[in-house]
């Protein structure tokens, strides 16, 4: 991963931008998990419908690392995600990186602009059908995201593969210290690491940046050490309980 700063932004040139995520992170009580995870499966089946959106998962956390320190803590109980009809979107100046939420669900979409589609504004109807329990309890944030790397560089006209956990970091930064930081430091830490299957860059507007790292195995890597132009920050671990491709993808 060598080149410096000038190789990472020579990249970033070449990259083909366009993909987009959006990124949901709530909380619900544990008593209304019983009732989230049927209704959840139906809306996503909906979601994907809507033309652009690749890809819906959900997760769970099992525990955070603050940025350097070993293990896995602060284990949640069983858990389930959280729909994005019923959460704010971070406005550019309201919205902190938050901590480490119960839930975590990743659309994959074409381009953000499918947020901004006839087909997607109508789901938001439906969150009003969701159980009662569910949208009187539901406590959460959503980022829209734009791809800016990844790593293996898989074209961004394919889904990138998807592991069974995932590493999630949420950073506040300049764009030139988060690629620095990436290219010299986390991926050529993470992407050796036993099961990583790829390492992914969001940019989440307003200096938020989003950082995913793909794994399989029973196995969690350590994660590296965010510099301090980055701020103090948390690396979550969460475990897929939730994939579906859209029909085509």
């Amino acid at each position: 991963m060598g080149g410096g700063e000038s190789g990472t932004w020579d990249a970033l040139a070449r990259f083909e931008f366009g993909a987009g995520l959006l990124h949901v992170r709530s909380d619900l009580p544990s008593a209304t998990d019983g009732s989230f995870t049927p209704w959840s499966d139906r809306y996503h089946g909906l979601v994907l419908r809507v033309p652009g959106v690749r890809r819906v998962r959900r997760f769970e956390l099992v525990g955070a690392f603050a940025s350097g320190e070993p293990g896995v803590s602060g284990a949640s109980g069983a858990s389930r995600a959280s729909a994005l009809s019923d959460v704010p979107t971070a406005d550019d100046d309201a919205a902190d990186l938050p901590e480490p939420a119960r839930f975590l669900t990743l659309y994959d979409l074409k381009h953000p602009d499918v947020l901004d589609t006839p087909e997607f504004q109508g789901l938001t109807a439906i969150g009003s059908t969701a159980p009662l329990e569910l949208t009187a309890e539901l406590d959460g944030i959503r980022l829209v995201c734009r791809e800016r790397r990844r790593w293996p560089a898989v074209s961004v006209a394919r889904l990138f593969p998807a592991g069974e956990k995932l590493l999630h970091l949420a950073v506040r930064g300049d764009d030139r210290a988060v690629a620095r930081w990436l290219d010299s430091d986390a991926v050529p830490a993470l992407l050796p690491s036993v099961g990583a299957v790829g390492v992914r860059w969001f940019d989440a507007g307003a200096g938020r940046h989003v950082v995913l790292c793909e794994l399989q195995g029973p196995i969690w890597p350590l994660p590296p050490t965010v510099t301090h132009d980055l701020g103090p920050a948390v690396w979550s671990a969460y475990r897929q309980d939730y994939v579906r491709d859209a029909p085509g993808e």
